[in-house]
């Protein structure tokens, strides 16, 4: 007699539930990524525009 983790129905459950997982999973992984780009990008445009602030800084400093 088969128990039922043995049985063949079971595994293609299981299989299926793990399938539909990994493909949440996927998804959730790609859109974070595009999250992260977009972060990143944010960030880089702060940095310039901190660098470009500390630059008029230094001119104003400079000029007085």
């Amino acid at each position: 007699m088969e128990s039922l983790g043995d049985s063949p129905s079971f595994e293609d459950d299981e299989y299926q539930a793990l399938s539909r997982k990994y493909m949440i999973l996927e998804r959730e992984h790609h859109g974070l990524g595009r999250e992260l780009e977009a972060i990143e990008d944010e960030i880089r445009i702060l940095e310039e525009e901190k660098v470009s602030l500390l630059d008029e800084l230094v001119v104003l400093r400079e000029s007085s």
